[in-house]
């Protein structure tokens, strides 16, 4: 619900910079349409590489970079092309920079920093976007009461404020809900009682650059309980995998008990935050 709402709050602000840039076009300098286009693009390429970084689980780079840079690009191009060639230009590279910084910032992200994340990018965004429109007013000499009573509701400061108070609200007054809908909790380590012998119990060392062993065996069809007993842990101190259904902060210097359901033969896979250091577990 949060990366929904970004999403439609990047598009609606960033599509409104671009119509009051177009609008004033003759009156704005060559100067302030580049400060403009690639301030628009970055901001854009930034707040949607973050977002797309956090929705692709295999944590690869690719996807995001692309559609952040491509989008970015966009915008930038759209935003400053009305003024001249030159501050579209601008806006082009600033979409390049913005779209790999912010696929990265989403991809390294832990779980439990998603949320706080996102509402702090979208705070940042519509500080710039409204400092933005404030410069297209004094660039263009329009900041008097007519002009303002013109601009569209989500050009107002004052709402866009509650937008995000609102949001804020959804966001932590409901246990932070993460983008696939799954509260917070479902994403620390259980705390397991040992009251089902039947279950088996299986140890992986997690060191700061491996999982050992990078493999176990479990056997089919049984629940079976992994022990990922933690030294100085680094990136491998986050487990991911899809595929088994769990992002998991670790505690350091403790165990850390993670229930697996029973499985049916096959190979499972398991990896850090930035899907560097993997393990699989195999199901005969």
């Amino acid at each position: 619900m949060l990366l929904i709402g970004s999403i439609g709050m990047v598009f609606l602000l960033s599509s409104y910079i671009i119509y009051y840039t177009f609008r004033n076009k003759n009156r704005l300098s060559c100067m302030a349409g580049m400060m403009i286009s690639m301030t628009n693009s970055m901001m854009v390429s930034i707040a949607i590489g973050s977002i797309l970084g956090i929705l692709i689980q295999n944590k690869d780079l690719t996807i995001p970079t692309i559609i952040s840079v491509s989008l970015g690009m966009i915008v930038g191009y759209m935003t400053g092309r009305p003024v001249s060639l030159m501050a579209s230009i601008d806006g082009l590279t600033a979409g390049i920079m913005g779209g790999m910084m912010g696929s990265m910032l989403g991809v390294m992200l832990q779980p439990k920093s998603i949320d706080v994340m996102i509402y702090f990018i979208d705070i940042v965004f519509v500080a710039v976007m409204v400092l933005l429109i404030r410069l297209i007013d004094e660039e263009t000499n329009t900041k008097n009461q007519e002009s303002i009573s013109k601009k569209p509701l989500v050009a107002n400061p004052f709402v866009l404020v509650i937008i995000l108070i609102f949001m804020g609200v959804l966001l932590f007054g409901k246990g932070a809900f993460y983008s696939d809908g799954s509260k917070q909790a479902s994403n620390e380590v259980e705390d397991i009682k040992f009251t089902d012998t039947s279950s088996q119990i299986y140890e992986v060392m997690v060191k700061p650059t491996e999982y050992t062993p990078n493999n176990i065996v479990l056997k089919a069809e049984t629940p079976s309980i992994i022990n990922f007993k933690t030294e100085e842990v680094g990136c491998t101190g986050i487990v991911l995998s899809e595929e088994l259904g769990f992002n998991i902060s670790l505690k350091a210097h403790t165990n850390n008990y993670v229930n697996i359901k029973s499985l049916k033969p096959g190979t499972y896979h398991y990896a850090c935050g930035m899907n560097m250091y993997k393990g699989t577990i195999t199901v005969q």
